[in-house]
C-alpha cells in the first residue's frame, strides 16, 4: 500500500475514534479553576497541532522521496534505453538502405555498398563481408562444376528424358547402354569430373527398376552397373541416395535365377558378373 494512503487510513481512524468535546464540561471547569482549564485546553490543543503537523511532514517526506525514486528511474534506465533505441532504429534504417545493393549481382556494386556500409556501422560490414566471400565461392565452385558436366550434359539429359517419358521398351535399353552407363564410365576417368557427374545421377537413381523383376528387361544388369558404380564411388552424398534405393543381394539373385537361363551365353556371364560385383560392393558399404 502506498506511504499516502497509509497516512490517510490513520488520519481517518484516529478521528473516528476520538470522542466529541464536551462543552457542559469545560464551562464548569472553566468556573472553577479558570487557568488550569484554559491551560490544560491549550496543552490538548498544542499535543493535537504537533500531531497534525508531523502527520503532514511524513507525508511531504514520503511524496518527495517517490519524486526522487522517479526522478532516479528516468535518468538511469527510461531515457537511456529511449537514447539506444533511438540509436538503433536510424542505424536499421541506415543498414537498410545499403541492403538492395549488398545483394546486387554486380560485384561493383556490393564493394561500394559494402565501403558505405562501413562508415554506418563496421561490424556489420565486417559480417556481411565475410558471408559474401563464402557465398562468391560457392557460386565459383558451383560454375567450375556446371563447366566440368558440361560435355557430359546432353547425353545426361537424354537418358534421363527416355526413362521419364518414353513407352517404348527399347527406349529404356538405350538410355542405359549408350547414355547413361557409358558417361559414367567415361567420368570415372577424371576423379573431379566423376564427382560432379556423380552427383547429377542421383536423379538418375529413382528411375532404375532394379528392383522390379517383371517385366524383366535387358536393361537390368545395366542398371545394376549403375548401382555398382555409385556406391562403390565414396561420395558421401551418392552413396547414402543408392543405399536407400538398392535391392537386397537377395532380389538381384533371384532375378538371376529366374531369367538368366533364358538369356544367350554371352550376356547371361554379363548378368552373372553384375550380380558378383553388386555383391562385393554391398559388403564394402555395409
Amino acid at each position: 500500500m502506498p506511504i499516502e494512503d497509509s497516512l490517510r487510513k490513520m488520519l481517518r481512524h484516529s478521528a473516528d475514534n476520538s470522542s466529541p468535546p464536551d462543552v457542559e464540561r469545560f464551562r464548569q471547569r472553566m468556573r472553577e479553576h479558570p487557568g488550569d482549564a484554559v491551560h490544560d485546553y491549550a496543552v490538548n490543543e498544542s499535543r493535537g497541532w504537533t500531531f497534525f503537523k508531523m502527520v503532514a511532514f511524513g507525508m511531504a517526506a514520503a511524496s518527495a522521496a517517490i519524486v526522487a525514486i522517479s526522478l532516479f528511474w528516468f535518468v538511469t534506465v527510461t531515457y537511456p534505453a529511449g537514447i539506444e533505441s533511438q540509436r538503433e532504429l536510424a542505424r536499421a534504417q541506415r543498414i537498410g538502405a545499403l541492403l538492395p545493393a549488398l545483394s546486387n549481382e554486380s560485384p561493383q556494386s556490393r564493394s561500394l555498398a559494402l565501403v558505405l556500409a562501413q562508415q554506418v556501422d563496421p561490424v556489420f560490414a565486417a559480417e556481411t563481408a565475410a558471408r559474401l566471400q563464402q557465398w562468391e565461392a560457392s557460386q565459383s565452385q558451383a560454375q567450375v562444376a556446371a563447366n566440368r558436366i558440361q560435355r557430359y550434359s546432353t547425353r545426361i539429359f537424354e537418358g534421363l528424358q527416355k526413362l521419364q517419358w518414353s513407352r517404348d521398351p527399347s527406349d529404356r535399353e538405350i538410355a542405359i547402354w549408350q547414355d547413361l552407363l557409358p558417361v559414367l564410365k567415361e567420368a570415372q576417368r577424371d576423379r573431379d569430373d566423376f564427382i560432379n557427374v556423380a552427383i547429377e545421377y542421383r536423379k538418375v537413381l529413382p528411375l532404375l527398376r532394379v528392383n522390379e523383376a517383371t517385366p524383366f528387361r535387358e536393361s537390368y544388369w545395366g542398371e545394376l552397373w549403375i548401382y555398382n558404380i555409385l556406391l562403390g564411388s565414396k561420395i558421401n552424398p551418392v552413396v547414402q541416395i543408392a543405399r536407400q534405393t538398392a535391392p537386397p543381394i537377395s532380389v538381384v539373385q533371384q532375378v538371376l535365377r529366374e531369367h538368366g537361363d533364358q538369356l544367350p551365353a554371352e550376356k547371361r556371364q554379363a548378368f552373372q558378373e553384375a550380380v558378383q560385383a553388386y555383391e562385393n560392393t554391398l559388403k564394402t558399404v555395409q
